[in-house]
């Protein structure tokens, strides 16, 4: 305590100014003393609420009788001034959320900072420290995702066990509601859903057009499908069955495995003049991973190359044996040109679509699985959807993805309009407000409020992925990025007309990028070519590749004024053909070293013109001015470099022959000695390939 001074003369009191009584009253509740326990109390109280811990009674609140040996003002272990309490009156223990240390401690991916703290009861502070003192870990921060193996390296220095979950949707409660909903609808038979796979050109397109009678494949670009097509085909008994058609490209495996998972019969389409192909064989895992029957259709039968034995021999190498060798695989031998065993195919289908006894409950509400799904400007999202089970209504409210919309309008493979889709039925849907990737589900639904926390959850999922693809930067990722510096690359913008298609040709362009060159896709979306396009590409030096799109008349008058270069395709080898040959021009060239000769140092000669002069015979092949030589002494290679002057009496000449004698001076070297032998290469520069 400081003593105050005092001072001698008493002031003197000149006047009164009266202030209003409600001023006055303010002025004392400021300057009042606040009450020793009021920044505690709201501390804890901060605390207890940031922590979810029950509040601890305040001072003169009523509560109901004390517990067993807690008397008067006592509450438990600590008393009315929040200080001691209980035997010994020991201080009470700072209070927070303890974390067993011991116990597993489960996250959920992306892992941010803030949720692994949270999780483990350790201040972002110190988590911080350890990163950055221990782990040698710079540049994080509270908002930073971190990487799985991040996570386990602060596991390890920590000593704490920690379990990476995958990150627990709201549509897995979405979607046990509507199971519980739907077990008590009646079941009915439903069409089975029938996949054509097989090698490219094997005539699986083909095939279904003779079965629909159609010609889809006089349309399809090239011969060959681009996208899955899902098309519904009946015999005359009114049995129907659900066809998909997927691509045969090596390209579209993706697309084909989407269609195994979605089938429950796979026709395995195989070509009796051609045999099993790659993509046979890729089918056949595909379908055997899937857990699905096989039907085996022999095509191009009524061809005078035709062998089907020999293709049911091969494919009974391959796993699958037939009904004629004593197998369970049923194969018919057909033709899509004289429609022969066409009938016999239906039929063994709906065997064993029988055998698997397919059910449905048509009542319930509608569910599906996208198969293709495109945006265009007139129509805006237009889905292709195979209805599952359930039925699909207009006007019902559906989650798919990452929208949440209603059902515009629906129209079947034939063009015509729906008002409702049961089970087993490929339609065409309109109305989403969010472009789904193909192999999404659809659920049509009644409480919108939970199909909102769906989507919401969903696109808050997508963004934290997107932005822990972004802040995971490693030294592995940073080395990679500095090394891309010195990579050529070729800039692309991609526009497709299906998501179908712009995924398969994405991940193609990826897997043509080398050490040397690789494929810098500035941008890739769906829908046709549009000027922004073009300033994008005029920017950043890029080309427009359009797949099955078109450029609009804006677009085209700016990229003739801007010089940039658009090409169309649809046919996707050929996209991928012309990249790479794009790619492999950006390559240096490989230097191949050819020895064209050899020769033998008979004698030296000293000139003081030309320095040291080697007299020699060469022994075999020819020797040019233009080689470089190689001067070996007793096995050794003791100089390698350019010839100065080649020399026959006193004449320059370009190149000697075998057997003949010359002078020859060498660039930069005098140390030469009789029986030295010199070998001569000529480096011719070859083009090289991606390939090699």
């Amino acid at each position: 305590m400081r003593k105050l001074l005092v001072p001698q003369k008493k002031a003197t009191v000149v006047g009164r100014i009266e202030l209003p009584q409600e001023t006055i009253r303010d002025a004392r509740s400021r300057s009042a003393p606040a009450a020793p326990r009021d920044l505690r109390r709201q501390a804890l109280q901060k605390m207890q609420q940031r922590t979810g811990m029950r509040p601890t009674p305040q001072t003169g609140m009523r509560r109901g009788p004390a517990g067993p040996g807690a008397p008067g003002g006592m509450r438990g272990p600590m008393g009315r001034d929040g200080m001691r309490g209980g035997p010994g009156g020991q201080r009470k223990t700072r209070l927070g959320q303890v974390v067993d240390p011991n116990r597993i401690v489960e996250v959920e991916e992306p892992v941010s900072m803030k949720a692994l703290s949270e999780a483990l009861g350790v201040k972002v502070t110190d988590l911080l420290a350890t990163f950055m003192f221990k782990l040698k870990i710079a540049g994080k921060n509270i908002n930073s995702m971190l990487t799985n193996e991040e996570v386990e390296l602060v596991g390890l220095e920590l000593e704490r066990n920690i379990k990476i979950v995958e990150h627990k949707e709201a549509m897995d409660e979405l979607v046990e509601q509507l199971v519980e909903e739907s077990e008590g609808e009646q079941q009915m038979l439903r069409a089975p859903v029938v996949t054509f796979m097989g090698h490219v050109d094997h005539g699986k397109t083909s095939l279904m057009d003779a079965l629909r009678q159609s010609d889809v494949a006089k349309h399809e670009a090239g011969g060959i499908t681009q996208h899955i097509g899902a098309y519904q085909v009946s015999n005359d008994q009114g049995q129907s069955i659900v066809v998909l058609d997927t691509p045969g490209h090596a390209a579209f495996t993706a697309m084909r495995a989407r269609g195994a998972q979605l089938t429950d019969i796979v026709v395995l389409v195989v070509a009796a003049d051609d045999g099993v192909m790659p993509q046979t064989e890729e089918a056949i895992n595909h379908a055997k991973a899937a857990n699905v029957k096989i039907v085996v259709a022999i095509t191009k039968c009524d061809l005078p190359s035709a062998k089907p034995n020999q293709v049911k021999q091969q494919l009974m190498i391959k796993g699958l044996q037939s009904e004629d060798y004593g197998g369970e695989i049923g194969m018919v031998e057909v033709s899509a040109v004289t429609k022969k065993g066409l009938p016999e195919l239906i039929e063994r289908i709906l065997l064993e679509a029988e055998i698997l006894d397919l059910r449905a409950r048509p009542d319930a509400a509608g569910k599906g699985i996208v198969v293709e799904s495109r945006q265009s400007p007139e129509q805006g999202v237009v889905v292709t959807l195979l209805v599952t089970d359930g039925t699909l209504r207009l006007k019902d409210q559906v989650v798919c993805g990452e929208s949440f919309a209603r059902v515009r309008a629906m129209i079947d493979d034939h063009g015509e309009n729906l008002d409702e889709a049961g089970p087993s039925t490929p339609v065409t849907l309109f109305g989403l407000d969010r472009l789904p990737a193909p192999g999404d589900k659809l659920f049509a639904v009644e409480d919108a409020k939970k199909a909102k926390e769906v989507v919401e959850e969903r696109q808050r999922r997508v963004r934290e992925l997107s932005r822990a693809e972004r802040s995971a930067v490693t030294l592995e990722t940073l080395s990679a990025k500095l090394a891309e510096k010195n990579t050529k690359e070729i800039k692309l913008i991609l526009k497709a007309d299906a998501m179908g298609s712009l995924e398969p040709i994405k991940k193609c362009l990826e897997e043509l990028t080398t050490a040397e060159v690789r494929v810098n896709l500035v941008h890739s979306a769906l829908g046709g070519i549009n000027e922004t396009d073009v300033s994008l590409a005029s920017a950043s030096g890029a080309v427009i590749v359009g797949f099955n799109t078109v450029a609009d008349s804006s677009a085209r008058q700016a990229a003739e004024r801007e010089g940039v270069e658009i090409r169309y395709y649809d046919v996707i080898y050929e996209l991928l053909d012309q990249v790479k040959a794009a790619m492999e021009g950006l390559l240096a060239p490989q230097e191949v070293q050819n020895v064209i000769g050899h020769a033998e140092i008979k004698a030296t000669f000293r000139s003081s013109k030309f320095g040291l002069i080697a007299g020699c015979r060469v022994l075999d092949g020819i020797i040019r001015r233009s080689a470089t030589a190689r001067l070996s002494r007793d096995g050794a290679v003791v100089w390698s470099g350019k010839i100065a002057s080649l020399r026959r009496g006193e004449e320059d000449v370009r190149d000697v022959k075998a057997g003949i004698e010359c002078g020859m001076t060498l660039e930069g070297f005098q140390d030469i000695k009789v029986g030295d032998q010199l070998e001569f290469v000529q480096i011719e520069l070859v083009k090289r390939t991606l390939g090699g």
